[in-house]
């Protein structure tokens, strides 16, 4: 018996090397996939490694926000705002800046920055202008102007 203990075979570590399946010949699929992906640079998102049906809500809606004169944008999920008053708020805070709806504001402020947004098929709009709703299905990208430019 003590000589099965100190033989060679006996002192490799059998939990080191995967098992062998389908599953994991899968997993490794997936996985060279994956490094391919990040060595291109292409971005990743859940729903390639998941399969979801039409019905499931996506749990992000990620879109990139820019504000005249600051080059680098930043990105912000829709889905955690609970409407238009929310988004300004939450942009607000980020940029530090004040964001006005154009109707509520008749004279333009040198300070006051208005948001537009670029939808689906390249037009800009104010945002507002739709309901909340429609605006989640068709925003591509948000921006941050001044307000005495509209």
């Amino acid at each position: 018996m003590e000589e099965l203990e100190n033989s060679p075979s006996s002192s490799i570590d059998s939990s080191s090397h995967p098992p062998i399946s389908s599953s994991s010949s899968s997993f490794y699929a997936t996985r060279r996939a994956l490094s391919t992906d990040l060595q291109l640079g292409l971005s990743l998102s859940t729903s390639s490694f998941q399969e979801s049906s039409p019905t499931e809500r996506t749990e992000s809606l990620f879109v990139k926000v820019y504000m005249e004169g600051i080059p680098i944008g930043r990105k912000l999920n829709l889905l955690t705002q609970d409407g238009y008053q929310s988004l300004i708020r939450t942009l607000q805070q980020m940029f530090r800046t004040t964001i006005v709806y154009p109707d509520v504001c008749q004279t333009p402020s040198t300070t006051a920055n208005v948001l537009s947004y670029e939808d689906k098929e390249g037009d800009w709009m104010m945002v507002g202008d739709v309901p909340w709703e429609l605006f989640l299905t068709t925003v591509k990208k948000l921006k941050i102007t001044k307000a005495d430019k509209c």
